[in-house]
């Protein structure tokens, strides 16, 4: 196994990780303003060493974990929920705020890139009230936490299934596994 390099945004990020996990090789982007060096310096190291972001459950966190999934090649991608990783008076989201067992189980649960692609379509999201629904954001939710694929919108659910290599079959699992569509519907949105 290569060595890791943990990729987080802040240095309360990095010293979140490093109380839990004293020995880990953590780098700082500083926030979703991510320059070109940093970007280089981890070029460099995507060599040799494999790449864990782990980034706060938002718009800035995607930003940078977009950004760095094009640019590097031996990357895992780490989540964590948004109402895990809210802080104490609910104003702030980010890895800092999260729970121990939060922390640990989203880095035990991180997912590498697959090179085999999702059947999933646009129209087979739509099918499935994925997207274009007023359950879809519901659906969604329940995806996002069983794949462990953090928060996301329709067009972020898509591209997340085809890197993960998530099909159509592993999603009609999951949507039938626990509740069918309909209990969901009826569930929140019944009032």
């Amino acid at each position: 196994m290569r060595p890791q390099i943990y990729v987080v945004e802040g240095k309360n990020d990095k010293i979140r990780l490093q109380s839990l996990f004293p020995k880990i090789d953590v780098l700082i982007t500083n926030g979703s303003a991510i320059d070109l060096s940093t970007i280089t310096i981890l070029e460099s190291l995507d060599e040799t060493h494999d790449i864990i972001l782990f980034f706060d459950p938002d718009h800035a966190g995607d930003r940078i974990r977009r950004i760095l999934s094009q640019k590097l090649k031996h990357v895992y991608h780490a989540f964590i929920d948004q109402e895990d990783a809210l802080s104490k008076n609910l104003k702030k989201v980010g890895v800092e705020h999260a729970s121990d067992e939060t922390i640990i189980k989203a880095l035990h649960m991180m997912r590498q890139p697959l090179p085999t692609k999702s059947d999933v379509t646009y129209a087979f999201l739509h099918e499935h009230d994925l997207t274009g629904s007023q359950y879809s954001k519901v659906l969604r939710n329940q995806l996002s936490k069983a794949f462990h694929i953090g928060y996301v919108n329709g067009k972020t659910l898509y591209q997340r299934l085809h890197m993960f290599g998530i099909t159509q079959k592993d999603i009609l699992e999951v949507l039938s596994e626990s509740s069918s569509q309909e209990e969901i519907r009826t569930k929140f949105f019944k009032r």
